[in-house]
């Protein structure tokens, strides 16, 4: 039941002002409405919801289970979990029971976890299943019915969580009550700044639960936010672009907070269907983009649902018409992926903060040709910030973590914490615009930032992509490094090449790349939500990134004439054999499946699902319409990659 959004957080926040401002405070508070829905999930081909007296439930109950199974240690216990309910009841379980949750980021190498744990002396890992990881594992499905009473005093108020996969460091962050506390308070601002945050849809308002709650902006954005206003965070079973977006329809949510490989995600896929358009419709589309911009501006709120109407043959595609506010963080987001969520209804809004330093900013301006300057806002008045000398942002303030252990050791934080980010400030809206530790001097003498030389390269049709710069005798010159599909063919490839060429002889002197190597190993770490430079030149040493020259290409896109990826065609090939139950070397590129190959219509339908789970992408009924050869499928595949 929809309740007063802002009279409802209004007596949350000035309770938690004059609590002691710890954990537990912040749970009583949360926990405090248990008729309001708290999470919804997709079980059965049905929605189910969770009220918050269903999850506080079982919280006391997974604390009672725990602390029956390892008591009141008061140390900390490793909570390894994806998003679900039960991460949710685990989190406060481990408080509850006298004890400490340390985070697991499950998307970080096995042995970095290890030297966490270790670090921590952390014995437990409470999670589902098994674990793979070094310590003594408490399945969360396994935990004893107890009805040992937990000491009130036992409830913990420290919490601690990892830097993302881009780091190659083991830092670890620590938050009290306090902190977590001052952070859920900066949320009052965004309410106060922004009507649109607190619009609903059909007396609800729901969130999507896309970043994991062991990212510090799935935890605070998502989850403390979210759940300390009592509304709905609604989980996903996977990641696949079709659950995200089906999710987002189905549960009609009104709120995305995300990192950018979402937002870039989706333009690449649009920009994919538009070149299948005939010009005249593609025009058509870019012309109401325009309008639906520009509607905006005069009217940021009711525009924006005009927009989506206006925009139905995209939205309804998307993420329907009932989202009313998004941010995005974490790193660098595109100028163009910017445009085209604002333009397309979905007020989208750039926000800025660090494992260390918790969310301390958020672009909150309403129209959109504001939000488009891709700035991150002003800093909430929790937190300062200062432009130090070399262009770098520092902060300071009372959301930032308690304290840190970089590898190993206590290191001492500070009053100020450089971010190490560069920074432009313009009508006192900060941009961010570079990485400190990524400046080098070129060989003209000038500073190159490799960031800046990025921004300038739009490049959907890559996996991925980085630059950085190389030591090339006494000075260091710019490198690419381009990410594309094992299967992307050649003329896709010739085409990605000749459009960086082109964007790079754009480009001052000084800033334009000397070198260009395509790869088709991955760049990233596993999880990361952007390329860490350090990460890529370690894959590079040890070879686990392989690098081919632009001009040397060729040889890892050799189909024939060009037309497609002979990798490709091989394991479409290994398909069809498996299925129809002949030989791989008589199968010929243009053999019909039916008439050629004798297979059975059952046989046909084999070869289109087992297609479908190795290349996900389209439905079987489009493949059905023209595909019967593997050089068919292969251009059907490659369009969908």
């Amino acid at each position: 039941m929809r309740k007063d959004l802002r009279e409802y957080v209004d007596y949350n926040f000035r309770t938690l002002e004059s609590s002691n401002k710890d954990l537990k405070a912040v749970y009583e508070i949360m926990f405090r409405s248990g008729e309001n829905i708290l999470a919804e999930t997709y079980e059965d081909h049905r929605i189910r919801k969770y009220t918050y007296a269903e999850v506080k439930a079982l919280a006391e109950k997974a604390a009672a289970g725990i602390y029956e199974r390892i008591g009141a240690t008061h140390s900390f216990v490793a909570l390894e979990m994806e998003n679900c309910v039960n991460w949710i009841a685990a989190f406060w379980g481990i408080l509850i029971s006298g004890n400490k949750p340390y985070l697991v980021n499950t998307r970080l190498p096995r042995e970095l976890t290890n030297s966490v744990l270790s670090t921590l002396g952390i014995k437990y890992i409470i999670g589902i299943g098994s674990t793979s990881l070094d310590g003594e594992f408490i399945d969360f499905d396994g935990l004893p019915a107890s009805d040992a009473a937990v000491p009130d005093d036992a409830f913990e108020n420290e919490l601690a969580l990892s830097t993302s996969a881009t780091s190659l460091n083991e830092v670890i962050c620590f938050y009290t009550g306090r902190e977590i506390s001052m952070q859920v308070l900066c949320a009052r601002e965004i309410l106060i700044k922004s009507d649109r945050v607190s619009k609903h849809y059909k007396n609800s308002l729901k969130l999507l639960a896309f970043l994991p709650f062991y990212h510090v902006f799935g935890l605070f954005a998502v989850y403390f936010w979210f759940t300390f206003f009592g509304r709905t965070i609604v989980f996903i079973n996977d990641y696949s672009g079709d659950t995200i977006l089906s999710a987002c329809r189905r549960h009609e949510v009104t709120h995305i907070f995300a990192v950018p490989m979402l937002w870039h995600t989706v333009e690449k896929e649009i920009d994919r269907k538009l070149e299948s358009y005939p010009e005249k419709k593609r025009k058509k589309f870019e012309k109401g983009l325009k309008i639906c911009t520009s509607l905006q501006n005069v009217f940021p709120y009711v525009g924006s649902l005009i927009s989506m109407r206006i925009m139905h043959e995209v939205t309804d595609q998307l993420f329907g018409r009932t989202v009313r506010f998004c941010i995005s963080g974490g790193s660098y987001l595109r100028g163009s992926a910017l445009e085209l969520m604002n333009g397309l209804g979905y007020a989208l809004h750039n926000g800025y903060g660090m494992t260390e330093t918790g969310i301390t900013s958020v672009e909150l301006r309403h129209r959109p040709k504001d939000r488009n300057e891709n700035s991150v806002g002003r800093p909430f008045s929790a937190v300062e910030y200062r432009v130090n000398d070399d262009g770098t942002l520092s902060v300071k303030g009372d959301t930032l973590c308690s304290r840190v252990i970089i590898n190993g050791l206590e290191t001492e934080r500070g009053e100020w914490f450089d971010t190490g980010d560069i920074v432009e400030v313009k009508d006192g809206n900060y941009y961010v615009v570079g990485r400190k530790s990524d400046v080098f001097i070129g060989e003209s003498g000038e500073n190159v930032d490799p960031d800046v030389v990025e921004q300038a390269f739009d490049l959907p049709e890559a996996v991925s992509f980085s630059v950085l710069g190389t030591e090339r005798g006494e000075s260091d010159v710019l490198m690419m490094v381009v990410q594309v599909s094992r299967y992307m063919s050649a003329t896709k490839t010739n085409a990605l090449i000749s459009k960086i060429y082109e964007v790079n002889g754009s480009l001052p002197l000084h800033s334009q790349i000397r070198e260009f190597y395509i790869t088709t190993d991955s760049i990233a770490s596993e999880g990361a939500i952007k390329v860490s430079r350090n990460y890529l030149r370690r894959g590079i040493a040890d070879g686990s990134v392989k690098l081919v020259p632009f001009a040397e290409y060729n040889s890892m896109t050799d189909g024939e004439n060009g037309e497609y990826n002979s990798a490709l065609a091989d394991k479409v090939r290994a398909i069809v054999s498996e299925a129809i139950g002949v030989d791989a070397s008589e199968i010929d590129d243009d053999a019909n499946i039916l008439t050629d190959l004798g297979a059975t219509s059952l046989q046909y339908f084999t070869v289109l699902a087992k297609l479908g789970e190795a290349f996900p992408g389209g439905s079987s009924e489009d493949r059905e319409k023209y595909c019967y050869t593997v050089r068919e499928f292969c251009r059907y595949i490659e369009r969908q990659l």
